[in-house]
C-alpha cells in the first residue's frame, strides 16, 4: 500500500525498505516464514475440511471459504514476493519492474477481495438474522452473486492500478480507501449493530427449534464480528500509512523508525490472514471435530474410520460410531398391547462424543397382518432391552 504510488517512482516508493540493518533483516524474514507457514498450514486445513464434511457445505460457510482462498493466496502470493522485494533492496539489487507490478497489483486483490467478502458475509449475517424466514428463501444465485461480487470488484480495483500516473496516483489512493476500506467498515460496523439491536429485543423462541437455530445464527454472527474486528485492526495501519505517504510524504521520512514502521503494518496485515482459521476453529464444533479426524488420519498408521459425511444418509458404519447389535425377539411393544411383534435386529450407532444418533428406526411387523407399525425411537431400545 504504501509501495502502491506511481510506478515510474519505484525508487521512492521502496525508499524506506533499506533503512533496516541485517539482523533486524534476518529476524524480520524469519518471522515471515514462520507467518506464511501459520497461513498456508490453516487455511489449507480450513479448505480441506471444508471438501471432506458435507456438513459445513452450507450456502454461508461457502462465503466464509472464499475468505480462506483469499488468506492462503496471501501465504503463496504476497508474502514471498514482499520478502522478494525486502532482501533485494536489503542486499542493494534493483527490484525488478514485473515482480513489483505483480505484487502490487496481487496484493491489492488479494486485500479487497477480503474485505469485500466481510462486507457481504456481514450483510448476509444481517439478513439472516433480522429477517430470518426471507432469508430461507434466498435461492443458490443469490448466494452465487454475492461470493461472485467481492472477487469481481477486487479484480477490478487491482486492474486499475498499473495505469497510475501523475495526479492519478493520489485519486487512485483515495479511491481505493475509500471503496475497500471506509465505505465496508461503515457498512459491515451497521450491519453488526443492528444485529446486536435485534438480539437485544427478540423474545425467546417458544420451540426448541427455532431457539438452537437462532443461537446457531447469532454465534456464526458474532464469529464473523470478531474477524471484521482483527481485520480493521490489522489493516489500519496500512491505510494510514498509505495516506500519509501519498498526501504528506514528508511526515514519513526515510528512517530506520519509518522503515520499522512500515515492516509492522505490513506484518499486522498478513498476520489476519493466519489468525482467521483459529477463529473458525475456536467457534465451529463441526470444524474442531473434522480437524480432529484429519489430525488421526495424519499422525495414526492404523486405519481409522472415514468421516460420516452425508446429512441425509439414514444407516452408515462411521469412523465416529460405536457399533452394537442386540437381538430382541417376540417382544410386546407398548404397554397394554395383547398382539406379539417381532423386531428386527438392529444395530444402534452412536457418535462418540456426539450426542446424534444416526441409526435408523427400528421397525416392527406384525404377525397377524405382515405390516409395518409406526417405527419406534433408537432411544426406546435402551429401555427394551
Amino acid at each position: 500500500m504504501v509501495l502502491q504510488n506511481d510506478t515510474s517512482e519505484m525508487a521512492n516508493s521502496t525508499r524506506y525498505l533499506d533503512k533496516i540493518s541485517t539482523d533486524e533483516l534476518a529476524a524480520v524474514v524469519s518471522f515471515y516464514v514462520l507467518l506464511l507457514l501459520a497461513i498456508v498450514t490453516g487455511n489449507g486445513l480450513v479448505l480441506v475440511a471444508f471438501s471432506i464434511n458435507e456438513r459445513l457445505r452450507t450456502a454461508t460457510n461457502k462465503m466464509i471459504m472464499g475468505l480462506a482462498v483469499s488468506d492462503i493466496l496471501v501465504g503463496f502470493v504476497s508474502i514471498p514476493c514482499w520478502l522478494n522485494i525486502v532482501i533485494s533492496l536489503q542486499s542493494r539489487f534493483p527490484v525488478s519492474f514485473v515482480t513489483y507490478q505483480v505484487y502490487i497489483t496481487f496484493d491489492i486483490f488479494i486485500g479487497s477481495a477480503s474485505i469485500l467478502q466481510l462486507t457481504a458475509l456481514s450483510i448476509e449475517r444481517c439478513h439472516a438474522i433480522v429477517r430470518p424466514l426471507l432469508h430461507r428463501t434466498l435461492s443458490k444465485k443469490v448466494y452465487c452473486v454475492m461470493v461472485t461480487i467481492p472477487w469481481l470488484s477486487a479484480a477490478i480495483i487491482a486492474s486499475l492500478q498499473p495505469v497510475q500516473f501523475g495526479r492519478w496516483t493520489t485519486i487512485y489512493t483515495l479511491l481505493m480507501t475509500t471503496t475497500c476500506f471506509f465505505i465496508p467498515f461503515v457498512t459491515i460496523f451497521i450491519a453488526y449493530l443492528l444485529i446486536y439491536r435485534y438480539a437485544r429485543c427478540q423474545p425467546i423462541a417458544k420451540h426448541r427449534s427455532e431457539r438452537k437455530a437462532y443461537k446457531k445464527d447469532l454465534r456464526l454472527s458474532v464469529t464473523l464480528a470478531v474477524i471484521t474486528c482483527m481485520f480493521v485492526v490489522a489493516w489500519l495501519p496500512l491505510f494510514v500509512m498509505t495516506l500519509i505517504a501519498t498526501y504528506n510524504p514528508k511526515y514519513i521520512p526515510a528512517t530506520e523508525w519509518a522503515a520499522r514502521g512500515l515492516q509492522f503494518a505490513k506484518f499486522c496485515h498478513y498476520s489476519n490472514s493466519a489468525l482467521n482459521p483459529f477463529v473458525y476453529a475456536f467457534r465451529n464444533n463441526e470444524i474442531i471435530r473434522t480437524f480432529r479426524y484429519i489430525a488421526n488420519r495424519l499422525l495414526c498408521k492404523e486405519m481409522q474410520p472415514a468421516l460420516p459425511l452425508n446429512r441425509s444418509s439414514t444407516y452408515r458404519k462411521s469412523s465416529f460410531s460405536k457399533t452394537s447389535e442386540r437381538k430382541l425377539t417376540n417382544s410386546s411393544i407398548g404397554r397394554g398391547s395383547t398382539k406379539s411383534s417381532s423386531v428386527k435386529t438392529i444395530s444402534i450407532k452412536t457418535f462418540s462424543g456426539s450426542r446424534r444418533s444416526t441409526g435408523s428406526l427400528f421397525e416392527t411387523l406384525d404377525s397377524n397382518s405382515n405390516r409395518r407399525k409406526n417405527s419406534i425411537p433408537l432411544i426406546m431400545a435402551y429401555s427394551i432391552v
